[in-house]
C-alpha cells in the first residue's frame, strides 16, 4: 500500500511525551504519524481501531493493527489463522524497540498473550539457511505441511524446494535451496502453483498464538496435578499436540500479560477515550464471568470455583497511559 500522505509527517508536530490532548477523531492519525519511537494507540472498539489503522497508513508503512480473537472466552474454536499471526506480528514489531505504530483495540489489548516466542521466520534470497532447520522451523511456528500449499498457515516440500504461505497475509512463497543456500523466492499463485516475481525476502509470523513449546508443555504438565477436570486437553499439549481450540486454554497456560506488557520501556501508550476503554474491558470482563459460571457444570466444578477461574481479558489501570485523549 503506497502512503500518499508521508510527505506532511515532517510538517506534523511530534508526539508528546506525556500528558492528556484533546484531539477529535479525525486527528488521531496525524497525531500519531511523526511518532519516533515504538507506539501503541488504544482505542474501545474493533472498528474504530481498524478505521484508525487505515487512516495511519495513509501517512506510514511502519503501521500494525493488533487484531482480537474472533471467538469468545471457553469456546473450543481457534481463531482465525491471520488473526494470530497478526497479532504475532505486532507483538514482535511492538518489543522490537524500532519505531512503529501498533493499533488495538480495548479487547485485543486487554486480551492475555501467549508464552509462545511471537518471533517470525526470515530467510532472504542469496542467504545460508539450514534446509532442514527452515522445515522444523515452520512446524514448531505451528504452520501445517502439506502436499500443496493453497491456504495460510501451509507449507510443502518438494525436493530442494520449499512452498509456504505466510500466515500473517500476503503472498505464497517458494523458496529454492541449493544445499544451505537460498538461490531464488518466488511468489506464486495458489490455484495454479506457477511462480510469479521474484520478491527478497520471506517473513513467515506464527501460524499459531498457543505452540506445544516447552514452556507451555511443562506448564501442562504441571495443570495435570492442579487442574485434573481438564485433564484431557492438558495430556494432548503435554504430549505435544496441536489441535483445534487449544487456544481457548490460554488463560490457563500463560502469566497475566497483555499486549501494553509488551511495550518496551522506550515506548509510548496512548489511550484514546480511557472511559470508553474502561468500560469496554468491564464489559468483556463480566461477559466472561457469566460464561464460567454457565459453563462450571460442563468443567465438573461447582460454581465458586468458576469464579476464580484465571481470566482471558485482564484489567490494566489506564493511569499507567503515558498519553490520554478524552473524546472531544
Amino acid at each position: 500500500m503506497t502512503t500518499p500522505l508521508h510527505p506532511l509527517v515532517s510538517l506534523l508536530p511530534g508526539l508528546p511525551e506525556a500528558g492528556r490532548l484533546a484531539v477529535a477523531v479525525a486527528g488521531r492519525a496525524p497525531l500519531l504519524a511523526g511518532a519516533d519511537r515504538p507506539v501503541l494507540a488504544i482505542v474501545p472498539g474493533e472498528r474504530e481501531a481498524e478505521e484508525l489503522y487505515e487512516d495511519l497508513r495513509l501517512f506510514r508503512s511502519d503501521v500494525y493493527l493488533a487484531p482480537a480473537w474472533e471467538t469468545l472466552p471457553f469456546e473450543h474454536v481457534s481463531p482465525n489463522i491471520e488473526t494470530m499471526a497478526r497479532r504475532g506480528e505486532a507483538r514482535h514489531r511492538l518489543r522490537s524497540g524500532d519505531p512503529v505504530v501498533v493499533v488495538a483495540s480495548a479487547r485485543a489489548a486487554a486480551q492475555r498473550v501467549s508464552p509462545s516466542p511471537a518471533e517470525p521466520l526470515a530467510v532472504t534470497t542469496g542467504s545460508t539457511a539450514d534446509f532442514d532447520g527452515t522445515i522444523r522451523r515452520l512446524a514448531e511456528l505451528g504452520y501445517r505441511r502439506t502436499n500443496r500449499v493453497e491456504s495460510r498457515g501451509e507449507f510443502s516440500v518438494r525436493g530442494g524446494i520449499v512452498d509456504v504461505y505466510p500466515a500473517q497475509g500476503g503472498r505464497p512463497v517458494r523458496l529454492d535451496f541449493w544445499g544451505d543456500e537460498v538461490e531464488s523466492i518466488r511468489t506464486f499463485s495458489p490455484t495454479t502453483q506457477r511462480t510469479e516475481g521474484a520478491v527478497a525476502e520471506c517473513v513467515a509470523y506464527p501460524a499459531r498464538e498457543v505452540r506445544p513449546d516447552p514452556a507451555i508443555v511443562a506448564r501442562a504438565r504441571d495443570l495435570m496435578r492442579r487442574a485434573p477436570w481438564a485433564g484431557h486437553a492438558w495430556d494432548r499439549l503435554e504430549q505435544g499436540l496441536v489441535f483445534s481450540g487449544m487456544e481457548s486454554w490460554l488463560p490457563w497456560l500463560a502469566e497475566e500479560r497483555s499486549l501494553v506488557d509488551e511495550l518496551p520501556s522506550t515506548g509510548l501508550w496512548v489511550a484514546f477515550d480511557p472511559v470508553g476503554i474502561d468500560a469496554r474491558i468491564a464489559e468483556l470482563r463480566q461477559e466472561e464471568h457469566d460464561l464460567a459460571v454457565a459453563l462450571a457444570p460442563t468443567w465438573g466444578l461447582a460454581e465458586e470455583a468458576a469464579v476464580d477461574h484465571p481470566p482471558l481479558y485482564l484489567d490494566f489501570d489506564l493511569d499507567r497511559a503515558d498519553l490520554v485523549a478524552p473524546p472531544v
